[in-house]
């Protein structure tokens, strides 16, 4: 008779499937699988051991596996769920043990596995005469996910015993606008004016509007300006005026030079915001706030101009708009207008290693007609405030971030101050996504999808 070989069935290698599968899986979970050996298997196909992933610290912590495979359709599948059944008698071996059991039933042709806990699960005498698991594809997917889920199980709750978050790699942004370039001079001059009034009541009468980045203080000017040119010419000593870079400024550790440069800034921030349609609410003992200005309707017919809702479109991961000024109506009757909502921001500047940043703070506004300040602001924003998550208050930052940065042909960089990007950097340690804890965030829609160690120091505005 011919000699027969040795064979391994189709069986025994979708069993082996789905160990590597699972084996796979713990690994990336950052814990270790021992299998145990098939001729002293009694229903236990390997072993977890819990790992810290952080520290890489073994804490002799185990869990058992127990695990069945296929190759078809689980028993009264559907997108979301499935029955598996188990035999009476590995369900007794496994429950009478003293280590955690998890039952894991694989797919390793889908790529799929799931888990459940087999002695939370059969706790009650009614489930464990069913010998019935259903299974929910969402909530008992064995994946990288369920790490934590695996840990607490097993370890005792009386232990105390904490593992670090494991490591994620991650980029943090902050709301700090980084300033790309401001005013390349300095001027300063002295002025026979005492305050800021005196110059522009001289202006008034000149019938000039020469610009704002410019202050006096002690009998001097200090300007971007060029204290030369006319009509500067006018309310400076020529013979007096000083030019100087304005780094000298700018990287200057004396903190009168520092409180000087910072208010050109915020001068140069008041006239950037005005190129953009973003008017300054200043308020009494209170920082100002930037906020759009509504877009104005003018009809030909009975040449009137209303102001309307403004829609602005921006590009990050993906093309959207966002509505930065949005009118209330009245529900009893719609041509009556409550309020309007306009998005807008508090802005400090800062420095950080002798770069200077713009600190960006979303808020709202709200005007009665576009323009005076609704008397009931503080109340909505208020209100405004409590409804907000961190996803929109995110969305808010960035959405600043690179209106203010962006230019085109119709705007142009404003020679006086231009923005880069927000701060960013990268930490070994970041916050699962699924912790935080997100809103929708009515304002933004989305059009398409496009391919894609020095203290600060805070200055006074």
């Amino acid at each position: 008779m011919p000699k027969r070989g040795k064979f391994i069935s189709k069986n025994q290698i979708t069993g082996q499937s789905a160990i590597n599968l699972i084996e796979r899986i713990v690994l990336e979970m950052g814990y270790t699988w021992v299998p145990t050996s098939g001729a002293t298997d009694a229903g236990i196909d390997g072993i977890i051991e819990i790992r810290d992933p952080a520290t890489g610290e073994a804490r002799n912590f185990i869990l058992q596996v127990q695990s069945k495979s296929t190759t078809v359709d689980f028993e009264s599948e559907t997108k979301s769920s499935f029955v598996y059944r188990v035999k009476e008698r590995d369900l007794g071996y496994w429950l009478q043990g003293n280590a955690p059991v998890l039952l894991i039933v694989c797919r390793p042709s889908q790529n799929e596995a799931f888990w459940i806990p087999v002695k939370t699960y059969f706790n009650t005498p009614e489930v464990r005469r069913s010998c019935k698991v259903l299974f929910d594809k969402q909530k008992n997917a064995f994946d990288k996910s369920a790490a934590r889920a695996v840990a607490e199980l097993a370890m005792a709750a009386d232990q105390g015993v904490y593992l670090h978050p494991p490591p994620k790699p991650e980029t943090l942004t902050t709301n700090l606008l980084e300033v790309k370039h401001y005013a390349p001079d300095l001027f300063v001059g002295i002025t026979p004016h005492k305050t800021n009034k005196e110059v522009e009541s001289v202006f008034k009468e000149l019938e000039e509007r020469p610009g704002r980045v410019w202050f006096v203080k002690e009998g001097k000017i200090f300007s971007f300006h060029n204290l030369s040119d006319y009509p500067w010419s006018k309310v400076t000593d020529q013979g007096t005026i000083e030019k100087f870079h304005a780094k000298e400024w700018a990287h200057s550790n004396d903190l009168d030079k520092q409180h000087e440069f910072v208010r050109l800034l915020n001068q140069s921030l008041r006239t950037f915001a005005r190129r953009k349609d973003i008017v300054t609410f200043d308020q009494k003992r209170r920082d100002p706030v930037f906020y759009f200005k509504p877009r104005i309707h003018r009809n030909a017919e009975t040449k009137s101009e209303a102001f309307v809702e403004r829609i602005e479109t921006w590009t990050l991961e993906k093309s959207s708009t966002r509505t930065v000024v949005q009118i209330y109506r009245s529900f009893k009757d719609e041509t009556k207008v409550l309020y309007f909502r306009h998005h807008a921001f508090l802005g400090h500047f800062c420095r950080f290693e002798n770069r200077w940043f713009l600190e960006l703070s979303p808020t709202y506004h709200y005007t009665t007609d576009g323009k005076i300040e609704s008397p009931y602001r503080a109340e909505n924003l208020a209100g405004m405030k409590r409804q907000e998550g961190h996803q929109s208050v995110s969305n808010n930052v960035r959405f600043l971030a690179y209106y203010l940065a962006h230019h085109d042909l119709l705007d142009r960089e404003y020679p006086f101050l231009g923005f880069g990007e927000l701060l960013s950097f990268k930490t070994e340690f970041g916050i699962r996504d699924e912790d935080w804890k997100n809103r929708t965030d009515p304002d933004e829609v989305v059009v398409e999808t496009v391919d894609p160690n020095a203290e600060f120091t805070f200055l006074e505005k």
